[in-house]
């Protein structure tokens, strides 16, 4: 039995320095294909994905973002929650499925289907050598993102993929993640807190020397106070409404 994929997803950090060496279509080709071998829930294939080659695009798209490497990598991918495809067959069934993908559990299920095919197509893009940074910062303004790119109803830009051949200056390395024993539970979930604190204070240290040898002691944050600055911000409070302009979580 081979490890070679499970020490290829342990390898796994974002990239975000790309040398100016496009992807060929060929390539986006085989990593699409890749993408939609991923698991669907119920075959229900609810993810489209939009290539970004225009140049005019994606400067509108990295205005958005507010990252550089929207703009320079070898190639950008938008991921979409697609129930439009289901409007479709929706107006040549005798059935209506109208509540089914209005409702929180279609847009659960779209986003764990486009979750899983942009892990594939990630895994798949490192195998080949390139590196990947995904874009969660498209969602800061999700209404320009879906004119960018002309997105119908029932369709949603959950998240973007940048791809491309690593800079040669490009250091990035692995992040230590949480403890084994914190984030897996066996029949039922352990909710030692005294346990549970002493795992987190452990690994506070760990992702705080972590940050000190990367930057030679100018970053010095624990993984709780990194978590907590960001999660005590208010952020993209306009969701709900955008999702419900796109036809999702109406139910």
């Amino acid at each position: 039995m081979s490890d070679y994929v499970y020490h290829l997803a342990k390898q796994h950090h974002s990239v975000r320095k790309f040398k100016p060496e496009p992807l060929t279509r060929e390539t986006v080709k085989k990593l699409i294909e890749a993408g939609q071998m991923a698991s669907t829930s119920s075959y229900l294939q609810t993810t489209s994905v939009v290539g970004v080659e225009n140049p005019e695009k994606k400067a509108a798209l990295k205005e958005v973002s507010g990252q550089p490497y929207v703009l320079d990598n070898g190639y950008l991918l938008i991921f979409v929650i697609d129930y439009n495809r289901h409007d479709l067959v929706n107006e040549q069934q005798a059935q209506d499925m109208t509540t089914s993908f209005e409702s929180a559990e279609g847009l659960l299920v779209g986003t764990v289907d486009a979750s899983l095919m942009a892990q594939n197509i990630a895994l798949t893009a490192e195998d080949m050598g390139y590196g990947i940074v995904y874009l969660g910062s498209l969602r800061n303004d999700v209404t320009r993102v879906r004119e960018i790119l002309d997105l119908p109803e029932y369709t949603f830009p959950i998240f973007g993929m940048a791809i491309g051949v690593p800079s040669e200056d490009e250091n990035g390395t692995p992040k230590p993640r949480l403890p084994f024993e914190h984030v897996f539970h066996v029949d039922t979930y352990d909710n030692d807190r005294d346990m549970a604190r002493q795992q987190l204070a452990t690994y506070d240290e760990t992702v705080s020397d972590y940050y000190a040898e990367r930057t030679d002691g100018r970053r010095t944050e624990t993984w709780s106070e990194q978590v907590a600055n960001f999660m005590s911000s208010k952020q993209r409070l306009e969701m709900k409404d955008w999702l419900q302009e796109a036809g999702f979580n109406k139910k």
